[in-house]
């Protein structure tokens, strides 16, 4: 994807991230969440017990799936490692709930306030994209992972 056409798809949509984390025995697992790019990291918010957020606690190697499940077909893979930092979850929850809901969910928001959240964020490290037009190169070439440098942002790595 076009640079662009990359920022547009992580910020704009309402597709969820499909987290990949490894489980304790040693099984992958995947999980939808809302989740928001800022440019320069990925941010979810989550509840404390939700077994990817344990997973990440342990192992903090991820691998994100945003993809179009309608067409036009699309699809961002970003690799990165979770952290936890401190900070009010407050206002990216809220951002989340006007993205994913719109103005109906804030009952919803205001209900779950004072439930305990974890913010985390993922820096990307790798990313590959596809815009599905076409024939896609992994039928002749395998995937193209770009490095995504410090300070980077993935649209930028991507059109590397």
């Amino acid at each position: 994807m076009a640079p662009t056409e990359l920022r547009d798809f992580l910020t704009e949509t309402k597709i969820f991230a499909k987290i990949g984390t490894l489980g304790e025995d040693g099984w992958p697992n995947v999980n939808p969440a809302w989740y928001e790019y800022d440019g320069d990291s990925f941010w979810l918010v989550t509840k404390e017990l939700a077994g990817f957020c344990s997973n990440m606690r342990r192992d903090p190697r991820v691998t994100l799936c945003i993809d179009n499940p309608e067409p036009p077909y699309k699809r961002v893979m970003v690799r990165g490692h979770a952290e936890f930092p401190e900070g009010d979850w407050v206002e990216l929850a809220r951002r989340m709930v006007l993205r994913y809901l719109g103005p109906g969910g804030m009952d919803y928001f205001e209900a779950t306030l004072d439930l305990p959240r974890v913010l985390i964020r993922i820096r990307p490290e790798r990313v590959s994209s596809w815009d599905g037009g076409g024939v896609d190169r992994t039928f002749t070439k395998r995937t193209r992972w770009h490095e995504v440098t410090p300070g980077q942002s993935v649209e930028e790595a991507a059109s590397s």
